[in-house]
């Protein structure tokens, strides 16, 4: 199966990539905390953005990975530089590949 991706701030990204970015995004502390463990396409594409650097998981104390992610520091200042990506432009392709 072909996976459209679309570039934006010079980062490949998937449909299903964008939606969950985005969303984690629109969240107050900008993470995504499923209650039930992802589906395997939400988790690949979990996967890959924190291959990217955009977001990381949770891991416990005693170094159990967790159902949880968080963005990074790093993407939030690669979304406030200028010649990077917008939240607006995230939002908007978001939006686009909701409804492909």
């Amino acid at each position: 199966m072909q996976t459209n991706l679309y570039t934006i701030g010079g980062i490949e990204l998937s449909a299903a990539e964008i939606v969950i970015f985005s969303s984690m995004l629109d969240s107050d502390d900008h993470t995504y905390l499923p209650e039930l463990s992802p589906d395997d396409r939400t988790r690949e594409a979990l996967d890959m953005l924190v291959l990217e650097g955009l977001i990381e998981r949770f891991k416990s104390l005693d170094g159990e990975w967790m159902n949880g992610w968080v963005i990074t520091d790093g993407a939030l200042d690669w979304l406030g530089s200028a010649e990077q990506a917008d939240m607006e432009l995230i939002k908007a392709a978001s939006t686009l590949c909701a409804q492909a």
